[in-house]
């Protein structure tokens, strides 16, 4: 649980105010556009990472249970063409941040750890509602499947809207929308994290009832989300060269420590590029030598003599 200042279970949207986080236009096309080479990541992989540390720092948690949402239009079912549909098929599903940096405190070992976590969520995560609101409780139960995870930090990246608006013919409207939901309704989530890119500019809002948290708390929790992925950003764009993770090889279920292990023990030859499993005739060889280091088996010799110009 989050550490709160006030004991209320819950808070009302009427009770609720917002920190807004912003990071530079500078910062903001450096995260786009430079700091992913460095280990092949997505937005969301240095974003969750910098929410991670950042709620680790404020709380001490090293483990915190995250709502993510995605608005589902990625390429997760084949053949399946969305081209001619708007809005999002919005999909919402936990995941658990682990925020410390870990021995040595590495924001590499940070980042790659959250990216992997993430690669490992099937299809984007869209499945989790599917089988949570869709499936009969009595299979779930039978399956032994129990789904009462209730995340308290709800997180969503919206996205590039000032990209959207080039060359089209919308633009968005200076009138309020309103209030969209009650103000007498139950928040959802003790912190509700939203973000967007805006005239170059990244800027999250951290919504929180004030009958849970004072400002000065969460404006403490802003500031180190700020300087958090402020440093994963800097870390990302000096990095000369690209670092592979378990999910930019071939080869199946190998770990982070065993990646880091082989590239390693490699970097005499040159630089890792792939890692492929064995064929058959490879595993034979490999079979025999470990067998009995003097077979003869799969060992071939072929000699020439070359004679004149």
């Amino acid at each position: 649980p989050l550490p709160k200042d006030f004991a209320n279970d819950n808070a009302l949207l009427g009770d609720s105010e917002v920190v807004t986080v912003r990071w530079t236009k500078q910062e903001t096309e450096q995260l786009l556009k430079q700091a992913h080479r460095a280990y092949n990541t997505e937005m969301n992989d240095l974003l969750l990472a910098a929410l991670g540390k950042a709620v680790y720092d404020w709380s001490g948690s090293e483990r915190v249970l995250v709502n993510l949402e995605g608005h589902g239009r990625e390429d997760i079912v084949p053949d399946v063409d969305i081209t001619r549909t708007v809005g999002w098929f919005t999909s919402q599903f936990p995941i658990v941040l682990d925020g410390s940096l870990g021995e040595g405190g590495h924001t590499a070992r940070l980042i790659k750890r959250i990216k992997e976590g993430l690669r490992h969520i099937p299809q984007k995560g869209i499945g989790y509602g599917i089988l949570r609101y869709l499936t009969d409780r009595n299979v779930l139960e039978k399956a032994g499947v129990q789904l009462q995870a209730q995340p308290e930090i709800s997180f969503n990246y919206l996205g590039q809207f000032d990209q959207d608006y080039k060359g089209n013919d919308l633009q968005p409207s200076s009138y309020s929308i309103g209030v969209p939901v009650s103000t007498n309704a139950t928040m959802d989530f003790a912190l509700d994290i939203n973000g967007v890119i805006e005239d170059g500019e990244l800027m999250f809002t951290i919504r929180y009832g004030t009958t849970q948290f004072r400002h000065e708390t969460i404006e403490r929790l802003g500031e180190l989300l700020a300087s958090s992925l402020r440093e994963v950003i800097s870390h990302c764009v000096a990095q000369e060269r690209t670092v592979l993770t378990p999910s930019d090889v071939l080869l199946n279920h190998v770990t982070l420590d065993e990646l880091e292990q082989l590239v390693e023990d490699t970097r005499d030859l040159g630089e890792l590029e792939n890692v492929y499993a064995l064929t058959p005739m490879q595993k034979g060889m490999l079979f025999y030598s470990l067998m009995d280091e003097n077979s003869a088996a799969y060992f071939e010799q072929a000699s020439f003599e070359l004679n004149g110009r």
